[in-house]
């Protein structure tokens, strides 16, 4: 029998404090290539700071990162860099440049390294029109548009290079519902097209069913659960069930 294929992305033991503030103790976890991996998590639990660990923006103090086979590591710039042109982010606020309008934000990247700027417009327009959005936006400027259409065009920039790897930060946050679902099919259609593997974080239960090929629970830095999305819908564990009813009691506590 064949081994089973490297995961894309592997999480051993991690551990991380800010001082006295203690945000991964022991978090692990693989996603498997081609996956849509979820991670559910209140505020505070620690996904945000799990997603710049994957990014090597920030190094546990114990346990290791692998991506694609590799420690991604910020001090050793070149092979960093070739990590990362192989990864797409969308952050969670579209983190467009203002004073850019959407082809150069779409762009950027390939601004950065070197292309010439008929190019990587050419690029960033056949980018555009995959996530939905119409030749005559390229040149608005992200005040012009819609929260919707940020989104989109952020997801344009996340796919700009073709990458193995999308990672999302809470996706669906500040749109509509029915925004928000359009996003979320948006993400599918790109996940057939690209056969990419999809690290996605969310509190929204509607998107992480829908996209889940697998999920994960990231409470008071570890996880507490994981596996098919349909496991679950029907987890007794108290915790994942307080989470996915979004219910005021349980065990989960929370100070607002």
């Amino acid at each position: 029998m064949a081994p089973a294929p490297a995961p894309a992305i592997e999480l051993n033991n991690l551990h991380l404090a800010f001082g006295s503030k203690v945000v991964l103790q022991g978090a692990s976890l693989n996603v498997a290539k081609g996956d849509i991996q979820v991670i559910l998590g209140g505020s505070g639990s620690g996904k945000s700071v799990l997603l710049r660990c994957i990014l090597g923006l920030l190094k546990p103090q114990q346990g290791s990162v692998s991506v694609l086979g590799v420690a991604p590591d910020v001090n050793k710039l070149e092979a960093h860099a070739k990590l990362m042109a192989k990864c797409g982010m969308l952050f969670q606020n579209s983190a467009l440049f203002d004073s850019m309008t959407v082809w150069e934000n779409v762009a950027f990247t390939l601004l950065q390294q070197g292309m010439k700027e008929p190019a990587a417009k050419r690029v960033a327009l056949e980018k555009l029109s995959m996530v939905g959005l119409a030749s005559r936006t390229a040149d608005l400027f992200p005040a012009e548009l819609s929260g919707g259409m940020k989104k989109r065009a952020a997801l344009a920039r996340a796919i700009c290079n073709n990458p193995e790897i999308v990672l999302y930060d809470e996706p669906t946050t500040g749109l509509d519902p029915i925004t928000a679902d359009v996003i979320n099919d948006l993400i599918l259609k790109l996940q057939a097209e690209l056969k990419c593997t999809s690290v996605v974080i969310t509190h929204d239960m509607h998107s992480a069913f829908k996209l889940a090929d697998r999920m994960a629970f990231l409470y008071q830095g570890r996880f507490l659960a994981e596996g098919p999305a349909g496991s679950f819908e029907k987890s007794n564990n108290p915790y994942v069930r307080q989470f996915v009813e979004g219910r005021a009691e349980g065990p989960i506590t929370t100070t607002v």
